[in-house]
C-alpha cells in the first residue's frame, strides 16, 4: 500500500480504532428498532415548521451556481450571508461596536471556523486552555479542530465538582493550571470557552468572562468564546429566572484585554435546529485574524446553496423573531418532561438553563460491584443502554469532575424522547413513567 505522509500517518494514529456503528439511527417509519441518539446537540423541535418556511421561500439566483465570488463580489445588488449573518448577529448579541461585514468571517460551520482559527493563533504543539467539564463527543469536535490541522495541544483545568465551573471562582483554578503548563515549559495560546456552556447548559455571569479577558491581556493569549446557543435560554419551573446572556461583545472589556485578542464564534443554522445546513461565523476586530482565516476557507466555503436559503431567513426579521421566540417555548416544555421524569426516578441532574441539552446523573443505574472502577461502570452501563436501543457519549469524553453523568439532549421530537426514556426503563426494570402513543 502506498504510504501516507508522516502528517497523514500521524494523523491516522491519533483517530486511533473507530468501533463499527452498524445499527443505524431510530425511525418510526423505516428503522423502528434502530438507536435513539441522545448524544448529538440537534434541535428538532421546529424542523417541521423550518421546512415549511424553506420550502415556500428559498430561491436562487444564477449568480448562486457560480463560484463564490460572484455572490462576494456583487454583494450590492444579490443578498448574501456576507451581509445578513453581520445583521443578525448586532439583532442578537447587541455588541457594543456595531458588527460589520470587516468584522466577521462566515464558513461552513463552527467546526471548520474554528479549527482554521487555531491554526492561525497556534503553532504546532502550543495549547488551547479550557476548563473542564467541556464539550465533546465521539467525533471529539473540540479537540479535533485543535488538533487538526494546526497540531496544538489541548490543556484542560480540571475543577473540583464543588466548584461552580462558570463562576468567578474558577480563575484560580485557571491561573494555577496556566503557570503549571508554563513552567514546565510549555507555551499557551488561546483561553477557549463556551457561554452558554456546553455540556452544563448554564450561562457564565460576566464577570467570569470579564475574569478572562482579564487573565487573556496578563498573559498575553487569544480569548475564543463560542456563543452557538446564545439564542437558546429558556425559563422553567426548576430555574424561573435564568442567568441572563450577554455576549462578551456587548460587554465593556476595554480595562481587561485589549478587543484585537477576544473572538467570538457563532452559529445561525444551530439557533433553528439546522446544523446540517452548516453556516458559522467568526467576529473580531483583529483584522490579520480575519484576513487569514478567510483566506484558509475560501477553498472551502459555505455552498450557495446554503447562503441563499439562510440569507433568506436572516432577512426576515419578523421570522426570525417568531421562530426563536417559540423555540424557547418548546426548549421549556422538552426540558421539563425529561426533569420531571429524572424526579420520578430520583436521578439528580443539573437544571439547564439554555441549549438542548442537560446533565443526567446515571449513577444509581450502574454497577454496584466493588471491584469495578467508575470508567468501567460507566462502559458497563453505555453497553447495556445500548443494546436498549438508545445512544449516549461517554462523561469521560468531557472529563466530567461527576464521572456518572451524561449529556441528554431533550430536542428530539416527542415522541422519540419518550420511546428513549422508555426504553432506558425497560432496560433497568424501572417503572414506566411516560405513556406512548404507539407503545
Amino acid at each position: 500500500m502506498p504510504a501516507l505522509s508522516q502528517r497523514g500517518q500521524e494523523r491516522l494514529t491519533q483517530l486511533g480504532s473507530v468501533s463499527p456503528f452498524t445499527e443505524g439511527y431510530y425511525d418510526p417509519k423505516t428503522n423502528p428498532n434502530g438507536l435513539i441518539n441522545l448524544g448529538t446537540a440537534e434541535n428538532s423541535l421546529l424542523s417541521n415548521e423550518l421546512l415549511d418556511y424553506m420550502h415556500k421561500n428559498f430561491r436562487m439566483s444564477a449568480a448562486h451556481l457560480k463560484y463564490r465570488s460572484a455572490l462576494t463580489h456583487a454583494a450590492s445588488t444579490i443578498p448574501s450571508a456576507k451581509q445578513a449573518v453581520p445583521r443578525y448577529l448586532n439583532k442578537t448579541l447587541k455588541p457594543l461596536v456595531p458588527i460589520t461585514p470587516d468584522h466577521c468571517v462566515v464558513g461552513p460551520g463552527i467546526g471548520a471556523v474554528f479549527a482554521q482559527l487555531i491554526w492561525h493563533l497556534c503553532d504546532e504543539g502550543e495549547g488551547v486552555l479550557m476548563t473542564a467539564p467541556f464539550y465533546e463527543n465521539v467525533a471529539a469536535d473540540y479537540t479535533r479542530d485543535i488538533i487538526y490541522p494546526a497540531k496544538a495541544i489541548q490543556v484542560i483545568v480540571p475543577v473540583p465538582a464543588e466548584v461552580d465551573s462558570l463562576s468567578p471562582a474558577v480563575l484560580p483554578y485557571i491561573r494555577k493550571t496556566i503557570l503549571e503548563f508554563q513552567s514546565s515549559g510549555g507555551k499557551l495560546r488561546v483561553l477557549l470557552t463556551c457561554n452558554p456552556h456546553n455540556p452544563t447548559a448554564q450561562v457564565y455571569p460576566p464577570e467570569t468572562i470579564l475574569g478572562y479577558a482579564a487573565l487573556a491581556e496578563e498573559f498575553d493569549f487569544h480569548l475564543i468564546v463560542d456563543e452557538v446557543f446564545a439564542n437558546e435560554l429558556f425559563p422553567s419551573s426548576y430555574v424561573k429566572n435564568p442567568t441572563p446572556f450577554r455576549s462578551v461583545l456587548s460587554m465593556d472589556t476595554s480595562s481587561y484585554a485589549s478587543a484585537s485578542r477576544i473572538h467570538v464564534l457563532a452559529g445561525p443554522t444551530k439557533d433553528f435546529g439546522a446544523s446540517g445546513v452548516k453556516v458559522g461565523a467568526l467576529v473580531s476586530y483583529n483584522a490579520a485574524v480575519l484576513r487569514t482565516v478567510a483566506d484558509s476557507l475560501s477553498s472551502t466555503p459555505i455552498s450557495s446553496a446554503a447562503d441563499a436559503l439562510f440569507t433568506t431567513i436572516m432577512n426576515d426579521g419578523q421570522y426570525c423573531e417568531w421562530f426563536l421566540t417559540e423555540n424557547r417555548q418548546r426548549l421549556t416544555h422538552a426540558f421539563e418532561l425529561v426533569a420531571r421524569w429524572c424526579d420520578f426516578h430520583k436521578f439528580p441532574f443539573v437544571p439547564a438553563q439554555a441549549g438542548v441539552f442537560m446533565l443526567i446523573d446515571f449513577g444509581s443505574l450502574m454497577s454496584v460491584k466493588p471491584n469495578l472502577t467508575v470508567e468501567e461502570k460507566v462502559t458497563e452501563f453505555l453497553v447495556f443502554v445500548r443494546k436498549a436501543g438508545v445512544r449516549l457519549w461517554s462523561p469521560a469524553l468531557s472529563q466530567d469532575p461527576v464521572g456518572t453523568r451524561f449529556r441528554v439532549v431533550f430536542t428530539l421530537p416527542e415522541e422519540n424522547m419518550k420511546l428513549a426514556l422508555y426504553r432506558i426503563e425497560a432496560a433497568f426494570n424501572l417503572a414506566h413513567q411516560l405513556e406512548l402513543v404507539n407503545a
